[in-house]
């Protein structure tokens, strides 16, 4: 299917889309196709590729920080590159958030493209 019939069919800006689709490329999860006919196809069947591998091809920061969330008035620390959170040996709320995206990934790895296509995703 082309960009631009996805643009159309579901309201999305063509430039937006082909974002998205430069890194699902990149990602080898889409294969595209030029010249007439051309378009994107998915690199592998829809029941192959889990909704985690999609989501971390889209979303860098998806809970991927030190502290899982920095807090106001994050910092980075001296001895590491990576930003942190000075407040992070105390954060009541760090352990929430860690729960919270261990649930996302186990959700995101448990269900497939196929699963949303069709409607089956399901909370156990």
């Amino acid at each position: 299917m082309s960009l631009s019939e996805i643009a159309q069919e579901e309201e999305i800006p063509l430039r937006y889309l082909e974002q998205i689709f430069g890194r699902l490329r990149k990602k080898g999860l889409v294969n595209g196709r030029r010249g007439p006919g051309g378009g994107y196809v998915l690199s592998r069947k829809a029941s192959d590729i889990k909704l985690l591998e999609v989501i971390k091809a889209l979303e860098t920061e998806f809970f991927n920080t030190n502290c899982v969330l920095l807090c106001p008035g994050s910092e980075p620390p001296q001895e590491v590159s990576e930003p942190g959170c000075r407040r992070e040996s105390i954060c009541p709320t760090k352990k929430l958030w860690t729960d919270i995206k261990g649930l996302c990934e186990s959700y995101l790895i448990k269900h497939t493209l196929a699963d949303l296509a069709d409607g089956s995703l399901e909370m156990e």
